[in-house]
């Protein structure tokens, strides 16, 4: 049976989440690791920006950073809007960080000494190619569905007056 681009794709993901939760030596969850990364890479991010990177509800990332709050891996600052938190690193999640840098690297090594050259560079150009096929795609669905609702709101009848 031949499986779709999408399939390939998705059974890539779990086994490389499933890599880096159980083989490699990371006592945190792909989820709290990515938020972990997510936080590093933009000083004064909030919540909301890391749902939009991740690809998660705010909801999910508020129970998320509840959980690296406990865990003593990062912090919400308040800022001068009293709605938003930026959301910092402590003393130990930047050490958190450096170990999911280090046994992450671990595992691409062996992914790319795995794969001659040309193929990883290959490789790597169409992961960032479809990456923007996907957001392009999806601002296409948003604005396909703005359209669908704005055309159902706009043909409804006035009510009588």
């Amino acid at each position: 049976m031949t499986h779709t681009i999408v399939f390939h794709i998705i059974k890539l993901a779990k086994k490389v989440r499933r890599a880096i939760e159980a083989k490699l030596d990371i006592p945190f969850s792909y989820s709290q690791s990515s938020a972990l990364l997510t936080i590093e890479s933009r000083k004064g991010i909030s919540q909301r920006e890391i749902a939009q990177i991740l690809h998660l509800e705010p909801a999910s990332v508020v129970s998320l950073i509840d959980e690296l709050e406990k865990l003593k891996l990062a912090n919400r600052k308040p800022t001068a809007d009293r709605r938003r938190y930026e959301i910092v690193l402590t003393e130990n999640g930047h050490k958190a960080v450096k170990k999911i840098k280090e046994q992450a690297q671990k595992l691409e090594n062996y992914l790319v000494e795995k794969l001659p050259k040309k193929d990883s560079e290959n490789f790597l150009k169409t992961i960032e190619q479809l990456s923007g096929y996907l957001d392009k795609w999806e601002d296409e669905q948003i604005n396909f569905r703005k359209e669908v609702n704005n055309e159902s709101t706009s043909s409804k009848r006035p009510l009588a007056v």
